[in-house]
């Protein structure tokens, strides 16, 4: 009688639309399954990443084009671009050789998105945790964070969490993201020379579709996808 008073109390906070952790893990885990097949056949989300690839590739690129490195008599051809490369894909955990073309480097990264979502162990925070942690994440300094370990501090190698609102943060291109969920997965990064490896964690954040911030190529992209259901399904007007 205790535990179904219990959860019969849960149900009716619930309904009342108030926070409770055990409705916060059922929306997790459902939005981590309606999720999983997203990045597969999405094309907002392909283009996005190759584009983000692209561009990071190709500035990368151009600096090291404009620094000493370029001034090196003996230097491989190529030298730059693979440079990029060991920043990009390379940074990220992915082994070489790496794909000459964004668009590989972004059928790489969608995958292992899908492993991050099919393993990750789902994590849910509190309204109010969640607060004080964005206030304290505001305080923080780059020696603040110079000591932590990774195989100490994190506890949960592939870790999924799923904020109780969308965050709105800035973005290095200075423009605006909602991100809804934060995933982590230990990698190991690898550089030009096959012996520089270093341990690494992979961010992976998540954006809300229904989010504050809505970029008009996704609206757009958004549109269309309903229309083609709405034709699929059999309407004609």
């Amino acid at each position: 009688m205790g535990m179904a008073s219990r959860a019969n109390r849960e149900r009716s906070r619930d309904k009342a639309g108030q926070w409770t952790a055990a409705g916060a893990a059922r929306d997790a885990h459902r939005m981590r399954e309606q999720a999983q097949p997203c990045p597969v056949g999405n094309p907002w989300v392909q283009t996005t990443l190759a584009s983000n690839m692209n561009n990071a590739l190709t500035a990368l690129r151009s600096a090291l084009l404009h620094s000493d490195l370029a001034d090196s008599t003996d230097r491989p051809e190529g030298l730059e671009w693979d440079a990029a490369l060991s920043m990009t894909p390379g940074k990220q955990g992915y082994r070489p050789p790496w794909p000459r073309a964004p668009r590989e480097a972004t059928a790489m990264q969608i995958r292992q998105i899908g492993k991050l979502l099919r393993q990750a162990k789902v994590l849910i925070i509190s309204p109010a945790a969640h607060a004080a942690v964005m206030a304290a994440a505001a305080t923080l300094e780059p020696a603040d964070i110079s000591t932590l370990d990774r195989d100490r501090d994190i506890v949960v190698p592939t870790g999924l969490l799923v904020l109780p609102e969308s965050t709105v943060v800035v973005i290095r291109t200075g423009s605006l993201s909602d991100t809804k969920a934060l995933g982590r997965q230990f990698m190991t990064q690898h550089q030009i020379l096959p012996t520089a490896q270093y341990p690494g964690v992979r961010v992976t954040a998540f954006m809300d579709r229904d989010g504050p911030v809505q970029p008009s190529g996704w609206r757009q992209m958004f549109a269309f996808w309903r229309l083609r259901q709405w034709r699929r399904s059999g309407c004609t007007r």
